[in-house]
């Protein structure tokens, strides 16, 4: 089959990806530039190989004038920012950044001063490499079932988009259900 080997390596290396946790992100605080330079790292393998970078100086600032991240002090940031940050590159892939920003709040409330901040972000770090190793998993049945690469692509769209929808579901749940609602009464 065409896809079977490169889906299946592609997946596996995946898989075999980790993203930093606490204790494991810089003590010393950075400048934006080498923020950057970290974020590409740590993120790059979970992105699409279309290029590009996980996040811009432009909305990192832009994240800390909305509240989502917590300002860097003296124009440095430290870990509290940086695993915010981690997390925002990961999921604005698939949710609007209002929605991140919900699931922070909710998550991580109370910043550094809490102790469960690191074993909160230490949590998303497992939650996000077992999903991929899910994914990983279940890539050569579904390889099987589709058979060809655009079929396979088209399977794992839609899935994502069921997921998708279940999340905003269950950040927003009453936005969106007047919503639907609302959207089915005047049909």
């Amino acid at each position: 089959m065409e896809i079977n080997n490169s889906v299946a390596a592609w997946s596996a290396g995946l898989a075999a990806q980790r993203l930093p946790r606490w204790d494991e992100l810089p003590d010393i605080d950075l400048y934006l530039d080498q923020v950057l330079t970290l974020l590409d790292k740590y993120l790059g393998p979970f992105l699409p190989e279309n290029g590009g970078h996980a996040l811009t100086a432009s909305m990192i600032n832009n994240y800390v004038k909305l509240r989502i991240v917590p300002a860097p002090v003296k124009k440095r940031y430290g870990r509290v920012q940086l695993a915010y940050l981690l997390v925002i590159g990961l999921l604005k892939q698939v949710l609007p950044i209002p929605d991140v920003k919900t699931l922070l709040e909710s998550q991580f409330e109370g910043g550094a001063e809490k102790r469960g901040f690191a074993k909160a972000f230490d949590c998303f770090c497992t939650l996000q490499e077992t999903a991929f190793a899910d994914m990983a998993r279940q890539a050569a049945q579904l390889e099987t079932a589709a058979g060809t690469r655009p079929a396979l692509a088209m399977e794992m769209a839609v899935r994502a988009n069921a997921s998708k929808t279940l999340a905003e579901k269950l950040i927003a749940p009453d936005a969106h259900l007047s919503k639907t609602f609302k959207n089915v009464s005047t049909n």
